[in-house]
């Protein structure tokens, strides 16, 4: 299991630095099934146009100890933000997947970097405001019209990939090597891969629930996600109720954890997945009722 910032020092199983070539473990040993969010026409489409853009592409780094703040937008990010706050100003790295980049800038919170892997076109709006110094990490599955908003800051933005088997035949055409990042179906299972493989091993993850909140899915509105089934599952003694990707991606946050619990630390602050990680549920524990 995960160890906490906030118990004792932690031991950490990291192995030995090998060539920076051979940091990153083949894609396919800690693979979970993810499932697109467009059709694989458009995926294939947004994947072989954006990979001739001339973007810098992903690559791995040496572990480092840098602390990260990885900040979704669900509907505890509200509460969490003084603490977000503090955490940035004693120089913990923010980084903010889709539309909690735009809620942290509202909070006069900067970001170092923001990830997106949805291909779906209303995602262009998640990137409207482009500042200095944030890196930019975008899915090559991504819209075209995301990597076009970015053009103006090319330097700070980097392409990477899934490791959908369904577009490696693409990014073989162009790249002599790439390396994909695993996960899940979300852009949370992507990110914490994607910042591993870049070297973070510490990770505090904020607004990433999991779960409704007051009937709330996000800290903000999001039309997408309206409407949608509501289904209460128990989990440790607890009910949280559920869209069903946030079940589906509770289910994947389990597999990630097995997959990658001793070569990173990792803190959740709130809902459904820090039940998770507080009562060491599998899959089977998460319940629904």
């Amino acid at each position: 299991m995960f160890t906490s910032f906030h118990s004792d020092p932690p031991t950490v199983v990291i192995a030995p630095i090998p060539p920076k070539e051979e940091i990153w473990v083949a894609a396919e040993e800690i693979e979970m099934k993810g499932e697109l969010n467009a059709g694989l026409d458009v995926v294939l489409a947004n994947v072989k146009e954006n990979i001739r853009l001339g973007f810098q592409q992903v690559q791995p780094y040496p572990t480092n100890d840098v602390e990260v703040m990885i900040v979704g937008g669900g509907p505890s990010l509200k509460g969490q933000i003084g603490e977000i706050r503090r955490l940035r100003d004693e120089g913990v790295k923010l980084v903010c997947l889709n539309n909690a980049y735009q809620y942290c800038l509202d909070h006069d919170i900067k970001p170092s970097a923001f990830v997106m892997v949805d291909a779906r076109p209303f995602n262009l709006r998640f990137v409207e405001n482009v500042i200095p110094d944030c890196k930019y990490f975008i899915a090559s599955q991504c819209d075209p019209a995301v990597f076009g908003r970015l053009l103006e800051v090319r330097d700070q933005t980097y392409i990477w990939h899934t490791s959908a088997e369904e577009i490696q035949d693409a990014l073989q055409e162009v790249y002599p090597k790439c390396f994909p990042v695993p996960g899940g179906s979300t852009v949370l299972l992507r990110a914490i891969p994607l910042f591993r493989m870049l070297g973070f091993k510490r990770f505090h993850v904020f607004g990433c629930d999991s779960c409704l909140e007051e009937g709330q899915h996000h800290a903000y509105a999001q039309k997408e996600n309206d409407d949608q089934v509501v289904i209460p599952v128990r989990v440790g003694g607890e009910v949280f109720y559920c869209n069903p990707w946030m079940i589906s991606q509770a289910r994947e946050f389990i597999d990630l954890v097995k997959c990658m619990s001793d070569v990173m630390e990792l803190e959740i602050y709130g809902g459904l997945l820090r039940q998770i990680l507080k009562s060491g549920a599998d899959r089977a524990a998460i319940e629904e009722i």
